[in-house]
């Protein structure tokens, strides 16, 4: 019987397969043991290469920070400038569902393509006259809105999402019908938001209109505060 070919190792190719691993099966699914079977190798094999899980998560999401790195020109308006970064890391979570979680916390990965995304975020910033705090708090609003939403979407779903219309049906399955003989339904603004969204022609495409929709209303309000500070 052959034996299995195996790959030569590198430390890109591990990364590389750590996330199709976890594409695949969520971030608990990426262990070195499981990663080392992946490419028939011991989970010891991967130690000659990066220290620890926790080290191949931190490489991991500064690859797919790469992978989605925000445009080399930066637009000049900080509306298109901010609405930029958060449309990559809106495409970077559809991509990679486990990136959310990875990423909502006050104590990032610093990879270099993280601390090039950070550089390059404050910087739309430059010349509003706005102290450190408000620049990273603002930054925080863009940021947490893209995260929460791809969280509500991604969080306990297979590898790519639920669609719009698997999650209309849900909704219609589980609301309470029509009530008793003579009466409404119990509950009729909802009945009427999940019907009209589960019909829609647009539903394949509801998730990008949720995430534009409130990106506009989240940059609408910083609009509002900068205007404010004059």
């Amino acid at each position: 019987m052959a034996s299995k070919v195996r790959a030569v190792l590198s430390l890109s190719l591990i990364v590389e397969t750590a996330i199709a691993v976890a594409d695949e099966g969520g971030l608990e699914a990426v262990t070195m043991r499981g990663v080392g079977q992946r490419l028939n190798a011991t989970g010891m094999a991967l130690y000659r290469h990066v220290a620890n899980r926790e080290a191949l998560i931190e490489l991991m999401i500064d690859q797919v920070v790469e992978e989605f790195a925000y445009p080399a020109d930066r637009p000049g308006h900080w509306r298109e400038a901010l609405r930029a970064t958060a449309r990559q890391d809106w495409r970077s979570y559809l991509a990679h569902p486990w990136m959310p979680a990875a990423t909502a916390t006050a104590k990032p990965p610093m990879g270099p393509n993280m601390l090039a995304a950070m550089e390059w975020s404050l910087a739309i910033f430059d010349g509003f006259g706005l102290s450190a705090a408000e620049k990273l708090y603002l930054l925080g609003v863009v940021n947490s809105y893209g995260q929460g939403l791809a969280l509500s979407w991604v969080h306990g779903l297979p590898s790519r999402g639920e669609d719009r219309e698997g999650a209309a049906e849900w909704w219609l399955a589980n609301l309470p019908g029509e009530g008793d003989a003579g009466t409404g339904p119990r509950y009729p603004r909802l009945l009427e938001v999940t019907r009209s969204l589960g019909m829609s022609p647009a539903s394949e495409s509801y998730t990008e209109d949720e995430f534009e929709f409130g990106l506009q209303r989240v940059l609408d309000g910083i609009e509002v505060y900068l205007d404010r500070r004059g």
